[in-house]
């Protein structure tokens, strides 16, 4: 599909008790530079004020359109589907209800893509905000760096998630939709990222962050416990039983996602004493 002048680009934003910081992440959003976007809130059954933030903004702001469910899915996959159910944009943004976009995030995204027509699949990193608005910079991935300069991001992608699905946009028509298992809960993004890139999309980063990333301690992905790890497990299994990725990579994945469940745990023992 070859996009026109002014394409339209689809946000997707699932909601769940955010009305801590969603505010903050409308706000960021209804402020890009690039204007020609539709806003779609998916609210997963909040029990806060959340809603009513968001139609605030809706009654001043027609590109911000709020979608209710009566059940709670526990979780963002079902949500960001029903997004991209609804979705009548050629490209595709997500972002989570309490991270923020720098104004320029989307023009600098489309820009890229409309250059490079080959390329599906464009992120960047993040940098780090907390709770309190402190910003940190993005942290160093040296081993998934290492990884994609000694194997294609098909593979890559296998043994560690560089995407943050919050830095993405797609190219529209997508083939794959965030997978609904309450055991990939905190993870979807990853599978969803291996999926593209098994269905052939292709993907490319920019240098410069251009989102901030809330790290606090409501976040629902804790990638550094117990149940993450095993997680990984489960969805590295569904993977090699579907023969999308081969029976070698499947067992090196295991063993560094072992490893470094090992290596926590010692560290934590280390520091204990």
């Amino acid at each position: 599909m070859k996009p026109t002048l002014t394409p339209l680009i689809s946000i997707i934003i699932p909601l769940y008790n955010g009305e801590r910081f969603i505010a903050q992440t409308l706000e960021s959003v209804l402020a890009q530079t690039y204007r020609n976007i539709e806003v779609i809130v998916v609210d997963d059954a909040s029990t806060d004020g959340g809603c009513a933030i968001v139609r605030r903004y809706g009654a001043d702001d027609s590109r911000v359109n709020l979608i209710l469910s009566e059940t709670n899915f526990g979780g963002p996959a079902r949500p960001r589907n029903i997004g991209i159910e609804n979705a009548k944009g050629e490209f595709i943004a997500f972002v989570d209800a309490d991270d923020v976009w720098k104004p320029h995030k989307l023009q600098t995204q489309l820009d890229f893509l409309m250059d490079n027509p080959d390329i599906d699949m464009l992120y960047s990193p993040a940098e780090i905000i907390d709770e309190h608005g402190e910003i940190s910079p993005s942290r160093k991935q040296r081993f998934l760096s290492l990884l994609l300069r000694l194997m294609s991001p098909k593979n890559a992608i296998i043994y560690g998630n560089f995407i943050n699905i919050n830095t993405l946009m797609l190219r529209q028509p997508l083939t794959s939709r965030f997978i609904e298992d309450s055991r990939l809960v905190a993870i979807e993004d990853w599978m969803f990222h291996i999926l593209n890139l098994q269905d052939g999309m292709t993907a490319a980063s920019v240098e410069e962050a251009l989102i901030y990333y809330r790290v606090h301690s409501a976040s629902i992905s804790n990638r550094h416990s117990d149940k993450s790890y095993r997680k990984i497990f489960y969805m590295l299994s569904l993977l090699f039983l579907e023969t999308r990725i081969s029976f070698g990579h499947f067992c090196l994945a295991n063993i560094l996602n072992s490893a470094k469940l090992l290596r926590r745990k010692l560290a934590n023992a280390w520091s204990s004493h």
